[in-house]
This record gives structure tokens, C-alpha cells and sequence, in this order.
């Protein structure tokens, strides 16, 4: 009964020590493995003669796979819509799509701007 709550929860904060027989044999899920998006290469693709909404997209894509960047910081960055971010990614399969209905789709406001 002499024992304080203090030793009983002292093993808590100790530092573990990582030596080979303490890594797990598989890899963890809750560690996504990390995204990569590759970009056109200049010199095969002229990306001067794209409309500026296909650069607007590849450059959300870019931001959110390359440069892990999140929905919110790329529609603060780039000035444009969560939907058009978020619609976005999901085209490029970077986002799985977790709606529980399928809504018609109805266009950004960026997207009809640039019509």
C-alpha cells in the first residue's frame, strides 16, 4: 500500500530504448505511405498553351502530393475554393471521393469564370 501513484506511472516516462528487436515486422496502417505527382517535363510538354484552369489544377495537385500541403493552406495559397480543391484532387485520385450520397456535379466558381 506504500506505493505512490507517482513509481507506479514512472516506467510512462521513461524514454523506450530502440534496439533491432523492438521494430515491428510489419508496417504500420496508420502511416500513409507518401504520394508523389508527377509533373509534365517542360521540354516534352508546352505548358504555356494550357488554359489557365488545367494549370490552376495541376498546380493544387502538385502542392497537395509533392509538397504536403493541406486542402485549406492550397485554397488560402492560390485564392480558390475548397469545392475546386477538394473536386480537384478527387479527379486526380489523390483524395478518395468519402461522400455518403453522389450529388450531381456543379462546377467551381473558378471553373465557370474562365468559360
Amino acid at each position: 500500500m506504500g506505493i505512490k501513484i507517482g513509481d507506479k506511472l514512472k516506467h510512462l516516462l521513461q524514454p523506450k530504448e530502440k534496439g533491432p528487436e523492438s521494430k515491428p515486422s510489419k508496417p504500420s496502417k496508420s502511416a500513409p505511405e507518401p504520394m508523389k505527382y508527377d509533373m509534365p517535363e517542360p521540354e516534352n510538354y508546352d505548358l504555356y498553351d494550357l488554359d489557365p484552369l488545367t494549370k490552376r489544377k495541376m498546380t493544387i495537385c502538385n502542392l497537395f502530393a509533392n509538397h504536403a500541403k493541406t486542402v485549406l493552406e492550397i485554397s488560402n495559397l492560390l485564392e480558390a475554393s475548397r469545392k475546386l480543391v477538394i473536386d480537384t484532387l478527387v479527379e486526380n485520385k489523390l483524395l478518395k471521393d468519402r461522400r455518403r450520397t453522389k450529388r450531381p456535379r456543379t462546377p467551381a466558381p473558378e471553373e465557370t469564370r474562365t468559360k
